[in-house]
């Protein structure tokens, strides 16, 4: 410990005296290590951590496929019928527990407590959700059978909910919180860590299975306001259970394969011919299902890039360890002369680099801790990604993988000359500087191989990222406010009341130009897609065309709200009523596919059902509907009073100056009409768009940071490597001057030397960006995995790079007095 100690102090004393190296050194680990601590928190919480319950191997989601036909399905492969999942939770031989959780709605809820409205994300759930699960209690108790059976007003909070809504006070329990006006007693709160069992949600609350139309699956009931108990048409229930002990996933399965296939067609009748019978299946309740296939191959490429800018940074502090402590070969000689040992030499310069890496680690984890939060936010992921012990064993270990290789690199510097070396002047070092700069050569050309394939990389990312945001949505976005209301309206006339309220207040408010509302939210992946009637019939459809065509229901004034232009007819009018004759409008490629040489107008359009139809009256000009880079396809919009569907809608505004500045007068408006209602998921129609290719902006900014970050550190190498040539042949250039070089040719010398390296570099990187191209071709837009363009500037930025870093050394080295050089020597 005595020797440990002194090699400490001695350690301190050497760093202090190089602070300009120390803080390159530190900087550089911390940017290299906590870019990859970052990028693998995220990769942990979102595809390796299991969920936070009791022995999750044993945990499984529920899927089917084939579900049985003309069923109401909220998902075709995740989503069942109440009588599936009650035949299955009666069952023991496969499964211990079967827990069912149905979301209240696609999005968020309104609640309230003791205060203005809020909107929050709950779900209702089985009573033995939690201890099926294994789930603790931080507070209260959790649910029981009889409070499901009962349909209990109870609710439990999330402990983030808990901490953030109610600041962690004891006295919630027993308070009324009100969902959607429905007052319930909270009587638990959750345990920590665990938020739900959805992917990208954040649950808030839970509240055993209820069966009314307030608080009813999804916060869409079907027409006629069906409930989900009512029979086994509505597939809506999710669902989650527990293998028996000594049972297989696998014999699990094949034991409940024909109740479940009994219990499929309760309520159906018997199945039609030709129907394929639907087949039950497990998914592993490892983190969440759907978040490998949403974000697995971003993340993993995302890895691989630090993973390279990690490697770079290591290299770049190893050659400058070795660059600086082949200044300190004369001090290792006279150890050495002095009776030290290798293993004394090798301890000093241990902990000399444990010091460095325990204080570019500390760096390193700040800087990660605010980058994953920053990574969370930007992907939407809603999920706790606080670091667990995998990640402090993952930063761990690449600490001291970095402190084994800063430790042994200098070595080899350190014992080459020997104690003889102590005697002999510096020009018997000459030998071991060629050795040591070769080696630097190999390290910064892999390095600059390394830089092209981040730069290639990034580069075809960023232009994927510019291609995107250049999307015309095919109206003027910018201006455009959007949030979502949610009454508690008990029949079609008061729901249209309360909408015609509310547009007519919010269109009086200072600065409003327009108001409109509607069904689904534009740029938010919803859409209703079915098969349409065309002049009282199905049309025939040729040439392998989709008959598919989406619909939406809308206010008046909708498209001249949104900018849209009419091209023909006009838009819907606030004198389009339930008693006026039945309107709907189409846009260009409808027209084009069903009305093909002739006037639309006139011509009526409905439902398959035959159970509504409209006069077209306009024709309007193809815009992007859900999504960013989606292509347009067949439209139809219907009048919001003629159609019964006034539940929860989207108003759209827009407005003067900023689009976010109304949200407060538009609150107290809608306060005035319901004061239990709040503003759902208020955004502006821009940022509404962007969350639908929030991935992209995110892979393509960050794969830009990366190669940014990858050419300042190849540069910091360069520069370094060529200032300790220059410095370690200062005599040799002094003989040269001496002997009539001029300071262009010395110039050119240190050039050259950059030059060539950056030539091999790029003939390393080139093929490698090829392959990297390759894998990156899915997630590109607008542009091909060997653009020229990409490869030309990743190329031209190397060598300005290279150029860049090797003129102050070359500066220099022009600089040197031939007298004053052979002096020294």
């Amino acid at each position: 410990m005595a020797n440990f100690l002194n090699d400490l102090r001695y350690s301190i004393r050497q760093l202090r005296k190089s602070i300009g190296f120390t803080m390159v050194c530190v900087l550089t680990l911390a940017l290299g290590v906590g870019a990859n601590t970052a990028v693998f928190s995220v990769m942990n919480a979102v595809l390796l951590k299991s969920l936070p319950v009791s022995d999750p191997q044993r945990v499984v989601y529920l899927r089917t496929s084939n579900p049985p036909l003309n069923t109401g399905t909220i998902n075709t492969n995740e989503t069942f019928s109440y009588p599936v999942y009650d035949a299955l939770r009666r069952q023991h031989d496969g499964l211990a527990d079967v827990m069912a959780y149905v979301p209240l709605s696609s999005g968020k809820v309104a609640v309230r407590f003791d205060g203005a409205p809020e909107e929050a994300e709950g779900d209702m759930v089985s009573g033995n959700f939690f201890s099926g699960l294994g789930v603790e209690v931080a507070r209260g108790r959790g649910f029981t059978a009889e409070d499901e059976g009962l349909h209990a007003p109870y609710a439990v909070i999330s402990y983030k909910y808990w901490t953030q809504r109610f600041s962690r006070s004891p006295e919630v329990i027993g308070k009324t919180f009100y969902v959607s006006g429905v007052p319930l007693s909270i009587i638990g709160v959750a345990a920590e860590g665990f938020e739900g069992t959805e992917a990208g949600h954040s649950t808030d609350f839970w509240i055993p299975l209820q069966h009314r139309v307030e608080l009813n699956a999804w916060g869409n009931p079907p027409d006629d306001g069906k409930l989900y108990q009512d029979d086994g048409t509505w597939w809506c229930m999710r669902m989650i259970a527990r293998v028996a002990s000594g049972v297989t996933k696998t014999q699990a399965i094949a034991r409940l394969q024909s109740e479940f296939q009994t219990a499929a067609y309760i309520g159906l009748g018997n199945p039609q011919p030709g129907e394929r019978k639907p087949v039950l299946g497990f998914v592993d309740a490892k983190s969440f299902p759907g978040y490998d296939a949403q974000y697995g191959k971003p993340l993993r490429m995302l890895m691989a890039m630090v993973g390279l800018v990690l490697l770079i940074a290591l290299s770049n502090v190893a050659m400058l360890l070795m660059a600086r402590n082949a200044a300190r070969q004369r001090e290792f000689s006279l150890r050495l002369a002095l009776g030290a040992g290798r293993n004394e030499l090798f301890r000093q310069l241990l902990t000399e680099s444990l010091l460095l890496v325990a204080v570019g680690g500390g760096l390193a984890w700040m800087f990660a801790a605010v980058a994953t939060k920053a990574l969370g936010s930007w992907a939407r992921i809603e999920t706790s990604l606080a670091a667990d012990n995998t990640v402090l064993l993952f930063t761990l270990g690449i600490l001291v993988l970095a402190a084994l290789l800063f430790g042994l690199a200098p070595l080899r510097i350190a014992l080459s000359a020997g104690p003889g070396l102590v005697l002999k002047t510096s020009s018997a070092t000459s030998n071991t500087d060629a050795r040591n700069s070769r080696t630097g050569k190999v390290i910064v050309t892999l390095q600059m191989a390394l830089c092209v394939v981040l730069l290639v990389g990034g580069g075809l990312l960023v232009r994927t990222l510019r291609n995107l945001q250049n999307i015309s949505l095919g109206f003027p976005a910018d201006g455009l406010v959007v949030f979502g209301v949610n009454p508690q309206s008990h029949s079609v006339a008061e729901g249209i009341q309360f909408y015609q309220g509310l547009m007519r207040k919010l269109r009086m408010l200072p600065g409003v130009e327009s108001v409109s509302i509607m069904e689904e939210r534009l740029g938010s992946w919803s859409s209703d897609n079915s098969a349409m009637m065309v002049d009282g019939k199905l049309p025939e459809i040729a040439n392998g065309s989709s008959g598919t065509v989406r619909s939406n229901v809308i206010g008046p004034d909708f498209f001249h709200t949104l900018g849209v232009p009419v091209l023909m007819g006009r838009d819907f009018k606030d004198s389009d009523t339930a008693s006026s004759p039945h309107v709907g409008i189409i846009n260009e490629q409808f027209a084009k596919r069903f009305f093909p040489n002739e006037n639309p107008l006139g011509h009526t359009i409905g439902s398959d059902n035959g159970q509504y139809t409209m006069a077209v009256v306009g024709v309007v000009k193809d815009h992007k509907y859900r999504s960013v880079d989606e292509e347009p396809i067949p439209m139809a919009w219907y009048m919001y009073a003629q159609i019964p569907i006034t539940m929860k809608m989207h108003v759209e505004m827009r407005v003067h100056g900023d689009p976010l500045a109304i949200l407060p007068s538009a609150q107290k408006v809608l306060q005035q009409i319901d004061p239990t209602l709040p503003l759902i998921e208020p955004m502006t129609q821009r940022a509404q768009y962007e969350t639908t290719i929030s991935q992209q902006l995110l892979f393509a900014r960050l794969a830009g940071f990366f190669g940014l970050l990858a050419v300042v550190l190849v540069a910091t190498g360069l520069y370094g490597t060529l200032t300790y040539r220059v410095n370690n042949r200062t005599a040799e250039i002094g003989v040269r001057m001496a002997l009539g070089a001029r300071r262009g040719q010395v110039v050119w010398m240190v050039l050259r030397d950059s030059l060539v390296m950056t030539a091999i570099g790029v003939a390393i990187g080139v093929p490698l960006a090829g392959l990297v191209s390759q894998a990156l071709a899915s997630t590109l837009y607008g542009v091909k995995p060997y653009d020229i363009f990409s490869y030309s500037m990743a190329v031209y930025g190397v060598v300005i790079v290279a150029l860049v870093a090797s003129l102050i050394p070359a500066r220099r080295a022009a600089s040197v007095d031939p007298l004053s050089a052979l002096r020294a020597e």
